[in-house]
């Protein structure tokens, strides 16, 4: 009878396979910074760790009339280019064989889930602190700054009207769906569903016009043209409001607002007992995985998003 054991031909690649879906499902299941639609994606510069976007300007309007028999002066288009550099993270699990072999679990599997959430997880939060350092910045209430927000300055509906128009005021484009996202706190999300006059509130379950496929990572639901995604992972500055209030982010996104790319996309890494030369008698299992990328707000011709720093309240 044959028995699989971690020698067996392509067992390695389960395993590698296991750490990458993993970290395909939390992408798509928890983590909105990185969801799907949300950025542009980007290419690297070969030789190079750069990835760049072009951006042409727009013309002025001619509001001078011609002159009869005179042809206009020539124009020339204004070219500014965006360009991020990528970096590498990565990490690395150990276990032994007997921890495998004494523990009720399959030891290997959890290891690979955990390897994958952990790379999911350190993906979404480098582009969430990219988010967070954006300079397009409101402030709810009467704050004019992070240090002067109070924690009962909390997410209301008006607020949320008043980004969408602000959005709308910059010219910043919508996307394909015709609405504007926003990755909130679930202590933002629940002030806005609690705000009595707001009025207008759509709870994903009553979308019409949305298939349940297309919902966002962390969606729930609708309000004033925006379409709220909620995680426990969008960015809070801890105490940094009045009375070391927690002063809590919610970026509202137009299309096109950041970039995302990489020049090695994830990989993962399985070596069973005995396969490297610092195991010489099969003790010792790793996992792990690694990818280069980085992010950039892509604001060369002006921001495409403005993030709102409120109070909030405690749950």
């Amino acid at each position: 009878m044959a028995t699989l054991t971690t020698a067996t031909t392509n067992f390695a690649d389960l395993v590698q396979e296991v750490i990458a879906r993993s970290a395909e499902d939390e992408l798509r299941a928890s983590l909105p910074h990185l969801s799907p639609g949300n950025y542009v994606p980007g290419k690297i510069i070969k030789g190079t760790n750069l990835i760049r976007w072009a951006r042409y300007a727009d013309l002025a309007a001619q509001t001078t009339p011609l002159t009869e028999g005179a042809a206009p002066t020539a124009q020339s288009l204004t070219i500014a280019s965006e360009t991020l550099s990528v970096a590498q993270y990565g990490g690395v699990l150990e276990l032994t064989e007997l921890a495998d072999l004494d523990s009720p679990h399959d030891m290997v599997a959890v290891n690979a889930e955990r390897a994958g959430r952990q790379a999911a997880l350190t993906m979404d939060t480098i582009v969430r602190d990219i988010l967070a350092a954006g300079t397009n910045v409101k402030y709810a209430g009467t704050a004019t700054s992070r240090a002067t927000v109070a924690s009962s300055m909390t997410l209301t509906g008006a607020l949320v009207k008043r980004m969408f128009w602000f959005l709308k005021n910059a010219n910043v484009p919508t996307f394909p769906d015709g609405t504007y996202h926003c990755i909130a706190t679930p202590q933002q999300a629940y002030d806005l569903e609690s705000d009595t006059a707001n009025g207008g509130w759509m709870d994903i379950k009553k979308y019409t016009n949305v298939a349940i496929n297309d919902l966002l990572s962390g969606e729930v639901g609708l309000y004033a043209g925006v379409r709220f995604m909620v995680s426990s992972s969008a960015k809070v500055f801890a105490t940094a409001g009045v009375a070391s209030a927690d002063v809590h982010s919610a970026i509202f996104l137009g299309d096109a607002a950041y970039a995302v790319g990489d020049s090695q996309t994830l990989r993962s890494y399985f070596i069973s007992p005995g396969g490297d030369h610092s195991d010489p008698i099969a003790q010792l299992a790793k996992i792990g995985w690694k990818v280069r990328f980085g992010s950039i707000l892509l604001d060369e011709a002006g921001a495409r998003y403005v993030r709102l720093e409120s109070g909030a309240t405690t749950l």
